[in-house]
């Protein structure tokens, strides 16, 4: 069996979905690695040479690229929990596989490779069996997988693994693939501002987080989800997602041609708005846990069916009387409805209600989305329509120029351009979808279509639509046996928070012994196993209750900077080990304290469903 075969039989084992992007490439012959050779080193190994605009780069020494590799891991700390390592470049493989050799078995690698023809090469002519088989590797390719490596990095990528990431890239490689370098960098640190963003969000609000979920569970009985919208809403139907931003105020009222001609999506901070020039539309979305309920206190609004999440505001949830949609749910609400085969899309909010809004419409496969009042840039001192002004913390500082929809510049802030980023990278990696901006006014969104509303409307708007037909005719998601079978579940959650407050108390105990046990050390390693062992019962037990998924929101402030430092190891074991007990300690009182002060509010909830 030659390499191309051995590793191409591998790859249909234990990757399947890149097993056959590759055979669709060999089948029609669409590569070709001329520009790749190897050549021989002084220690009978072999190193790759890559030609690139002419000139060609050696990938390895010529004299001991084994011990080469072996120098550059020495550069990178690997007995960190959590470790995760992002890199740039496989070339021979050499360098990630000695890199494999040092990491722990629960550490996660992110390997990107810039050039198909190297990994192509590396396919017909290197045993890279070790990396194909290895499943710490997420694996993407230039021109194969690409946008595999976006995803997985914003899906995988939390507060606590940045903390131990190794980002890295094979030597040479960043000097050969300046602009491929570049992106991957932008890639990574993308993904890591998102994470730090989002646990910034829950930290500030994990109290209020938790307490509008178990609040909101009551909304299930007579709901649905956004899975049971695809198909339909008919795929050609334009969506107009309506922001407030400053421009809005220019176009707003073309929307009344749109009316029954659109699927029109509402932001909540938008709704006020319409409800001021009569323009009646399909949807709100909402999903902040902090949003004035100002925003929807019209009472024409509140039977407009609302796509929303279980973190919602509970007070719009309440003033709010029609159809809720949930595109979204918390990791116990997913676990809830997968256990009834309901199953929600791939979703990522980018940060915004609007671009929330932009997922959902994806998520309903909608193929024509346009966007108004979506500003991201500030129309004087204006930040919303209307004129309303509204600062943020860090606002000076986080200024900047960015090209307006309208030609020269426009000044953008930080958390803008974040949204920004997000669309702009969405729009370019997402095929068979037309995307407009008719914002008049703000940010350029490169890579969307810039018209005027009145020619949107004129194009596009043609065909005859109702949502609160569609809805009229949409049973809920669960009824009769069903949705009793779900109550139960949720039923549960009671019996489930007393056992986690029971385990947690056993665990301090035995926490205390071991720590104990630690430092005398005439105690014997067994007595320490034997605590460790029930420690380690007790941790998984407690993740294993759904109520945990709720509950270690809600500890998210209380423990997350512990849960940092525990992740930067010494030498020493004993101190590691107490470190580590220490941190699980907090955790334990942490989530007796989310016990007491949630139970009443599950209790009152409980009652109402």
């Amino acid at each position: 069996m030659d390499c191309l075969e051995q590793n191409m039989s591998l790859i249909k084992g234990m990757r399947p979905v890149l097993y056959n992007k590759l055979e669709r490439i060999f089948a029609g012959k669409e590569y070709s690695y001329n520009n790749i050779e190897e050549t021989n080193t002084k220690d009978g190994n072999k190193a790759l040479v890559v030609e690139k605009d002419n000139t060609k780069y050696r990938l390895n020494s010529l004299y001991r690229p084994l011990t080469e590799a072996k120098k550059w891991a020495d550069q990178y700390e690997f007995q960190n929990i959590n470790v995760s390592v992002v890199m740039f470049g496989i070339g021979n493989g050499l360098f990630i596989k000695e890199m494999l050799r040092r990491l722990k078995s629960d550490a996660k690698v992110y390997l990107y490779e810039p050039d198909i023809s190297v990994f192509l090469y590396a396919l017909n002519n290197i045993d890279i069996s070790d990396i194909i088989c290895d499943v710490r590797i997420y694996l993407s390719i230039n021109n194969i997988n690409k946008n595999e490596f976006k995803e997985i990095l914003q899906k995988e990528t939390d507060w606590l693994s940045i903390s131990a990431q190794i980002i890295c890239n094979h030597p040479v490689y960043d000097k050969i693939y300046i602009s491929e370098f570049e992106e991957f960098l932008n890639m990574v640190y993308s993904a890591n501002n998102l994470a730090k963003v989002n646990i910034d969000t829950e930290r500030y609000l994990s109290d209020m987080l938790v307490n509008n979920a178990i609040k909101n569970l009551k909304f299930i009985k007579e709901s649905n989800y956004v899975s049971e919208f695809i198909g339909k809403i008919p795929e050609e139907l334009p969506a107009i997602i309506v922001a407030a931003g400053p421009s809005l105020d220019k176009n707003i009222d073309e929307l009344k041609r749109a009316e029954g001609k659109a699927f029109i999506f509402a932001t909540d901070t938008a709704v006020k708005h319409l409800l001021r020039h009569n323009i009646k539309f399909d949807a709100i979305i909402t999903i902040d846990a902090k949003k004035a309920e100002g925003h929807l206190k019209d009472e024409r609004c509140h039977n407009i069916p609302l796509f929303c999440v279980l973190e919602a505001k509970n007070k719009m949830m309440e003033m709010h009387t029609g159809r809720k949609i949930w595109f979204r749910g918390s990791v116990y609400m997913y676990s809830l409805y997968n256990k009834f085969n309901r199953f929600f899309p791939t979703y990522n909010s980018g940060g915004s209600v609007a671009t929330a809004a932009f997922s959902v419409c994806l998520s309903m496969n909608l193929k024509n989305i346009i966007f108004i009042g979506q500003d991201l840039a500030y129309d004087g001192e204006a930040t919303h329509a209307g004129g309303v002004v509204k600062k943020i913390i860090g606002e000076k500082s986080g200024k900047k120029q960015v090209d307006a929809i309208n030609g020269g510049k426009v000044w953008s802030r930080y958390d803008w351009l974040i949204y920004l980023e997000w669309l702009e990278n969405s729009i370019r990696d997402i095929k068979g979808i037309n995307v407009i901006d008719a914002t008049e006014g703000g940010a350029l969104i490169h890579g969307s279509k810039v018209m005027k509303l009145s020619e949107v409307i004129n194009e596009y708007c043609k065909e005859e639509f109702s949502f609160s037909n569609l809805l009229e005719n949409m049973p809920y998601t669960f009824i009769g046996d069903e949705y009793n079978k779900v109550r139960e579940e949720i039923l549960c959650l009671k019996k489930e928070f007393a056992d986690i407050k029971d385990k947690s108390k056993e665990g301090i105990k035995v926490a205390d012994r071991l720590v104990k046990s630690i430092n005398n050390k005439n105690n014997g390693t067994k007595n320490e196993s034997k605590n460790l062992k029930k420690i380690n019962k007790i941790n998984k037990f407690l993740e294993k209750q759904e109520a945990y998924d709720i509950l270690d929101v809600y500890i998210t402030n209380t423990v997350a900077k512990d849960l940092v430092t525990v992740n930067n190891l010494s030498e020493d074991e004993d101190e590691n080990m107490k470190k580590t007990l220490e941190i699980s300690v907090a955790i334990y009182k942490a989530l007796i304290d989310a016990v007491e002060k949630l139970t009443p509010v599950l209790e009152e909830t409980l009652e109402q469903i």
